[in-house]
């Protein structure tokens, strides 16, 4: 059996991040447990790249995730430019368009201010300053935001787990928690490798649960959140031939016609790389990972199906006639590209079908559904029975941009419960700058509350 002080599992960007403060903080044996070959195989490098500014997340409700963002944006800034990882400072409009969606732009530029987005970077634009800014944009009003940029976040997430591993974390790749028990005063995990072969044990004094869409099946293993459920869906998108990629050199949003739902309308996205795309949509799959078009295992997804259906949660939400018309508008945009496209002519009527020859890459988000069939609207932070495991539930979109922040705060709570009281005479000083050049006081207390 193997062992370590910490096992964190999860290697994408939240993982990573917890583990480099880990590692940072403290002469301890750190041990990231990721179930794939590589880090950042899943949510972290699939998702749209947009470094979000928090203008639109209500600071009553996502309070904490809205501070992280902002906190996190110039820190991934330096990183990037350290690393040479793309970053373009595109901007973002979000359009009403139609004028019973002002209000909800105008709701937005008070969350902004209130979640402290500097004063000026938001702006309140009427159509004609609109057209002048991006000419095929038709709308009622819009919200231009000026600090929104695009990345790539899968190689800013794989340039942080070898800051972490130069920090001395170890890298346990292509091995997956495949339950978890109690034993020597500890917490053991099982582990499985390709196929689901036995890959051993890993005994761990705290362990920190970062595992993304598979987050609430884990936390499940130690005997938490039992009277939740989760969903999945799938985010489609269309890439655009290089002869369209320059309709707008902006990202353009649309309100949301769902609010209550974690979900936009499909966008127009630019890339740091200069691509343009559309997307994405919101199509309900059977698992976590499913990025293909099939059932690759229909037992695994039949089993998956009744489990759901078992939920009294998922039942409540199934039942909600606004929840079944999402749906059946997201699943017309998987079938047909037109449908997709059709949504973004609403604010780009010049867009058409034909300007998108290519499938982008397809992404997967979890949302956790509450016991009365509500989406659980920001992440949940869970702790175990006996103290010795944190687990971070619902952490989702913008997850990427705010994980540095996030997850300093996360590892300063654990201290502070007294979760890392075994490793308190392990502290170490390391020079302010050494990679990545982060401050963890500065990110841990940039938290409401911190």
């Amino acid at each position: 059996m193997r062992e370590c002080d910490v096992a964190v599992i999860g290697g994408g960007v939240l993982g990573a991040a917890v583990a480099y403060w880990m590692a940072d903080l403290y002469d301890a044996r750190i041990c990231v447990v990721e179930g794939e070959g590589e880090v950042a195989a899943h949510a972290s490098g699939r998702n749209t790249g947009v470094v979000h500014t928090p203008f639109y997340m209500d600071p009553d409700r996502r309070g904490a995730m809205a501070a992280a963002a902002l906190a996190s944006r110039g820190m991934w800034e330096r990183f990037a430019a350290r690393h040479g990882v793309p970053w373009a400072g595109v901007g973002t409009l979000e359009v009403a368009a139609e004028e019973r969606e002002v209000a909800a732009l105008e709701r937005h530029m008070e969350w902004g201010a209130r979640n402290g987005v500097p004063e000026g970077a938001l702006r309140l634009l009427g159509p004609s300053e609109v057209s002048r800014m991006e000419p095929e944009v038709r709308c009622a009003s819009a919200l231009h935001c000026a600090l929104d940029a695009s990345t790539d976040y899968g190689a800013l997430t794989r340039r942080l787990a070898g800051a972490a591993a130069g920090a001395g974390a170890e890298l346990a790749l292509g091995r997956r928690v495949a339950s978890a028990g109690r034993r020597r005063g500890g917490i053991v995990l099982r582990l499985a490798g390709p196929g689901g072969v036995p890959a051993g044990e890993l005994a761990a004094g705290l362990v920190v649960n970062c595992a993304g869409g598979s987050s609430l099946e884990v936390a499940r293993m130690f005997g938490l959140a039992g009277r939740f459920s989760a969903l999945h869906f799938r985010g489609e998108y269309w890439t655009a031939d290089a002869a369209h990629s320059g309709l707008a050199g902006t990202n353009v949003y649309s309100v949301a016609r769902f609010a209550g739902f974690p979900f936009l309308d499909p966008h127009w996205i630019r890339r740091a790389d200069g691509r343009a795309e559309v997307g994405p949509n919101a199509v309900p799959v059977h698992a976590p990972h499913a990025y293909g078009r099939g059932l690759a295992d229909v037992p695994a997804a039949l089993s998956r199906a009744a489990r759901a259906a078992a939920s009294p949660g998922v039942l409540r939400l199934v039942a909600n006639p606004e929840f079944l018309s999402l749906v059946c508008a997201e699943l017309a945009s998987s079938v047909s590209k037109a449908a997709m496209v059709g949504r973004v002519r609403r604010f780009m009527p010049r867009v058409e079908p034909g300007f998108f020859s290519g499938r982008g890459t397809a992404g997967i988000r979890t949302p956790v559904i509450s016991p009365d069939g509500r989406f659980v609207h920001d992440a949940m932070e869970l702790e175990g029975l006996e103290g010795d495991s944190f687990h971070i539930v619902n952490y989702n979109s913008p997850g990427a941009t705010g994980a540095p922040a996030y997850a300093a705060m996360a590892v300063k709570k654990m201290r502070e419960r007294g979760m890392l009281d075994g490793l308190a005479g392990r502290l170490r000083a390391r020079p302010r700058g050494a990679e990545p050049g982060w401050d963890y006081g500065e990110a841990s207390g940039a938290l409401p509350g911190a």
